[in-house]
């Protein structure tokens, strides 16, 4: 801290005085050399704490050797220096180094050090006794005024500080119940939040009703466009939530993609409730706009009210579970908590948690479906179909499962060991005979994502000594729509390896006419919701223009879920190229496959 310079004692005429200035300089240059004495006899005095850190040793030093120019100065002009060196110790105390009773005892011992060497140098260079006492005063004073200086620089430090530490502290309490993304609440504070409004309805009885939003397949937007987009996407969404919900409620992320929504004081809980996750889907549908690109995406809501009495936990809970069912009816949507979904919630994490030990405990097998082409009649295919036998809930549909293996990420391991067993089975059927049946093989959306998939299939192929074209990968239609361009580049992968490309499920929710010209697919297979009751009760024109389609571009067509004599009939009639379903042979394990081979 500056100070103005002031004079100390030293009169006009004893300053001008010439014999006084050169025993002044004498008695100044002499004090300036005895340095490390005057720091010995403070240290005897005031010993340096134990712990004191290196650089506040460092910065000490320094202070130490400013502080001898700043006495000097004042020794011979009689004022105190404009700024005061040992004032800087202020800053070090408040920073915790050492105890400002601990520096005024240096301070203390400083002076009397001083003192005692100025006295002697003074005896030595037969200074006047006058002038000697004068000085003497004068360092005393000097110090005086250093006490004063470092009191206020600690002091002026420590507020400083203080202001500083609270700022953190807030910054911290901020950071702790927030996301640092979003900048949304996070779970803690919503926690909080929601832990209140059970108070509210259990004893004013004041209707609640949580919101749990999920972004419908935000892993292929990460997997696409890169997770610094896909951060750029949440934070889109966080901010539309807010935009959207009434001034009252509460938006929070829970992590990843999940976000969760408290609408309380609600007059009609459902009808208002449902009235808010109307109007979410319908704002988040609309594109985001992410680095000069366009990206649609839609959530899905689940809903739970708010009872008196209840935990918060298991509020959230419901709501997830809620949310979960939405997702299992097709996204996009939402749906309200029925107790009948625990029952469901906990069979699905069952389920997830056997998926990981699946493998391991040899609970998978595969099953083999044949393709038969229709002119023909001879198995031209065997489809590589995955069943589960869980050691407790029995035989586990892969309708139910598989969407728990994509979600739960055991996908990708499930697919190369199906695809390995498959490869394996092949070879040992085509050595037996039957060397024109190829296999079939399902492959996931992120089968499709991982960069190395091609390479996999390579080996695999080379591992078997088995040509390219006898493996038909078959996706289906929503691979190509979650992946875009991810997918196009696999898929020319793969057709460069010479493998067969087939789109399953043709005509299910996802048709999209242009894939088939600009992707190198070789085929497509026709849902069986388009082929039960075909010659019965179901008209045959679409099944003939998707034929006439694929013919047009070249493409083969095959038929699933072929059940009846009726069905296969008009199959033939249209010109379908192959078909299957039970009518033409059953999944079997490969033990009992040999009678499959037949007409």
């Amino acid at each position: 801290m500056p100070h103005d310079a002031r004079p100390l004692g030293h009169p006009a005429a004893v300053l001008a005085d010439p014999v006084t200035q050169v025993s002044l300089g004498k008695l100044a240059a002499a004090l300036r050399c005895r340095e490390q004495d005057i720091i010995r006899l403070v240290i005897e005095k005031a010993p340096l704490p134990s712990d004191l850190d290196d650089q506040s040793l460092s910065e000490m030093a320094k202070i130490a050797e400013a502080t001898s120019a700043a006495i000097t100065e004042t020794l011979m002009t009689g004022t105190l220096p404009e700024v005061n060196p040992l004032a800087e110790v202020g800053n070090i105390l408040a920073d915790g180094s050492v105890s400002l009773a601990y520096l005024i005892t240096q301070l203390i011992a400083g002076r009397d050090a001083w003192v005692a060497v100025m006295r002697e140098e003074a005896d030595r260079l037969s200074v006047a006794p006058e002038l000697a006492n004068r000085v003497a005063s004068l360092l005393a004073v000097y110090f005086d005024h250093v006490l004063v200086s470092v009191a206020e620089r600690f002091d002026a430090r420590r507020k400083e500080l203080q202001e500083l530490l609270e700022h953190e502290r807030a910054a911290l309490a901020h950071q702790a119940l927030h996301d640092s993304l979003t900048r949304l609440p996070n779970r803690t504070l919503f926690l909080e939040r929601l832990a209140s409004a059970v108070e509210a309805a259990t004893r004013r009885s004041i209707r609640s009703a949580i919101l749990f939003v999920d972004v419908d397949r935000f892993k292929s937007i990460n997997d696409v466009a890169g997770h610094a987009a896909g951060d750029h996407l949440l934070i889109g969404v966080a901010r539309r939530l807010k935009e959207t919900l009434r001034p009252g409620d509460m938006v929070a992320r829970l992590g990843g993609d999940e976000f969760v929504v408290l609408c309380e004081n609600l007059y009609d809980a459902q009808s208002e409730a449902v009235s808010i996750a109307e109007r979410l889907l319908n704002v988040l549908s609309k594109p985001f706009v992410v680095g000069g690109s366009e990206f649609f995406t839609s959530v899905s809501i689940g809903i739970a009210f708010v009872q008196p009495g209840d935990d918060p936990e298991t509020l959230i809970a419901r709501a997830d579970s809620a949310m979960y069912m939405a997702k299992q009816s097709g996204r996009s949507r939402f749906e309200i908590y029925h107790p009948d979904f625990d029952k469901r919630a906990t069979r699905r994490a069952e389920l997830i948690n056997g998926l990981h030990r699946a493998l391991a405990r040899n609970e998978l097998s595969v099953y083999f479906q044949p393709v038969r082409s229709l002119p023909s009649g001879m198995v031209v295919a065997m489809e590589a179909l995955l069943r589960w036998q869980h050691p407790t809930i029995g035989s586990v549909a892969p309708e139910e499962f598989i969407p728990l293996a994509e979600e739960s990420g055991t996908i990708n391991a499930l697919g190369t060991w199906v695809l390995e067993v498959a490869l394996r089975k092949c070879r040992e059927w085509r050595e037996s005979g039957h060397e024109q049946v190829g296999v079939s093989v399902n492959i996931s959306a992120s089968q499709l994502a991982d960069p190395s998939f091609s390479r996999l299939v390579a080996n695999l192929l080379a591992e078997n000594e088995l040509p390219a074209e006898a493996l038909t990968i078959e996706i289906t239609e929503r691979v190509l729509v979650d992946e875009g361009s991810v997918a196009e580049a696999m898929l020319k992968e793969l057709d460069e390896l010479g493998v067969r490309l087939t789109i399953d499920d043709f005509g299910i929710g996802y048709s999209a006419f242009s894939y088939l010209s600009k992707l190198p697919v070789d085929g497509l297979k026709i849902d069986r919701n388009f082929i039960a009751g075909l010659g019965e009760r179901q008209d045959a024109a679409v099944v003939t223009a998707m034929v006439n389609l694929a013919h047009a571009l070249g493409l083969s067509v095959v038929a699933d879920g072929v059940e009846t004599e009726a069905e296969l009939a008009v199959l033939r009639e249209v010109r379908c190229d192959g078909a299957q379903g039970f009518l033409l042979g059953a999944p079997q394990p490969f033990a009992a496959l040999e009678g499959a081979f037949s007409e």
